[in-house]
């Protein structure tokens, strides 16, 4: 029997032994973890409590780094790491074991890191990038497309890039908790609920569609925001650039720095 089944069974059993069964699980949509908690709350739910568990406080995610990397690891080094897992254990964990496995030097007393730290460890990656795998093929292929807007994006932005409805995707990845919805008015917005989901998502890029992309996505703000273009020249200045497009790059980045030194009228 699979691992489900004999839970189930001994869910059961829980009803006539006096025994406490405890389970941690995920609960993406699909998933066993969420057929197992559906399966608890519909036939035993006056024995079952639900705990959720919340991110690790910066003091936690502290204490786990000094068990792996000990206490020798720099300051700076130490809050990049707990900034970057945004209270997840499993991400503080990887990121870790990836400096301890050659990103680590020793300077004087402390280490420091010597690798790029805007690179996912492979483990961790390869675990994000399957999440986004198991999505609906849908939700799948706009994933990657959000991701290169930004963590934060327009739906509206979404839907002109990707020519299509986005409704079905978007819900999909809403209820996988992939993305979580962040205001519905004046625009409404989404984004990615953790950092790294959004690298992992922007990863499965080929350096051809990424250029391709964030084209479209310069050439949707300019035909969404006509209007208003001085509030996104920052954006622009980052898509124009990241699509090859430097001239335009250039000018939005000098609109940029016309408007931060002139400041309000």
């Amino acid at each position: 029997p699979s691992t489900r089944d004999l839970a189930e069974a001994v869910l059961d059993l829980a009803e006539r032994a006096p025994i406490a069964v405890i389970l941690t699980a995920e609960l993406a949509p699909g998933s066993e973890g969420a057929a197992l908690r559906l399966r608890a709350l519909g036939s035993h739910g006056h024995r079952t409590t639900e705990i959720p568990l919340g991110p690790l406080l910066d003091e936690a995610a502290e204490e786990m780094l000094t068990v792996i990397l000990g206490s020798e690891v720099d300051a700076v080094t130490r809050m990049g790491l707990v900034r970057e897992a945004e209270g997840n254990p499993l991400y503080v964990e990887e990121l870790a074991r990836a400096l301890l496995e050659g990103g680590l030097e020793p300077r004087g007393r402390t280490w420091t890191v010597t690798v790029r730290t805007d690179l996912l460890p492979p483990a961790l990656e390869n675990l994000l990038v399957a999440r986004i795998d198991r999505l609906p093929a849908g939700a799948r292929q706009l994933a990657p497309v959000a991701a290169a807007i930004g963590r934060t994006f327009p739906v509206a932005v979404l839907e002109e890039v990707s020519g299509t409805d986005v409704r079905d995707g978007l819900t999909a990845l809403l209820r996988a908790e992939i993305v979580r919805e962040v205001r519905r008015y004046p625009v409404f917005e989404c984004s990615f609920t953790h950092g790294l989901l959004h690298d992992a998502a922007l990863s499965t890029l080929t350096p051809t569609r990424k250029r391709e992309l964030y084209a479209r996505i310069a050439a949707a703000f300019e035909s969404l925001y006509a209007d208003s273009l001085d509030d996104h020249v920052e954006r622009l200045a980052h898509y124009h650039a990241q699509a090859g497009n430097l001239p335009k790059a250039f000018s939005y980045a000098e609109r940029a720095r016309s408007g931060a030194t002139s400041g309000p009228s």
